[in-house]
């Protein structure tokens, strides 16, 4: 095994070992706020940016339609989302943060406890914001294979 295949490996293990610890942190986060998993926020925080569709937040968070549709009706049913039709296309269902649901959202963004016991406060913005675009090029990466 080369020097780079055995980074390779070192940086997946590490990359489940952060995983388990942000879940970990991730769930005594959201109930405090009020929701009942991390995939809620997810879903919230991917519809910060704007209405997204069902199959767009399911390709996004890699579940599957019925899971998608579960969160979504739990989501709702906390008045966290609404969901309409596409007028261009009555077959897609678009889903929307309400005002309750961006309350949450700012308030599980603004915990402390997150970025103390991650320690993403030791990290500069330059270093932060190079670290998300490596994550985000695995991300891409991972999904085009």
């Amino acid at each position: 095994m080369n020097q780079d295949e055995q980074l390779h490996g070192k940086i997946v293990v590490n990359l489940f070992r952060c995983s388990n610890l942000l879940e970990r942190i991730g769930r005594k986060l959201v109930a405090e706020a009020g929701l009942t998993s991390v995939h809620q926020w997810f879903i919230l925080s991917a519809l910060s940016d704007g209405d997204l569709s069902l199959k767009q937040l399911k390709q996004n968070a890699h579940v599957t339609k019925q899971n998608m549709t579960g969160m979504i009706e739990r989501l709702k049913q906390g008045e966290l989302v609404s969901t309409y039709e596409d007028p261009e296309d009555r077959r897609v269902t678009m889903v929307r943060l309400t005002d309750n649901g961006r309350q949450v959202l700012t308030r599980l963004d603004s915990f402390d406890a997150f970025g103390q016991e991650t320690n993403l406060k030791h990290l500069c913005t330059e270093d932060l914001s190079s670290f998300n675009r490596c994550l985000q090029r695995l991300i891409d990466n991972m999904n085009d294979g």
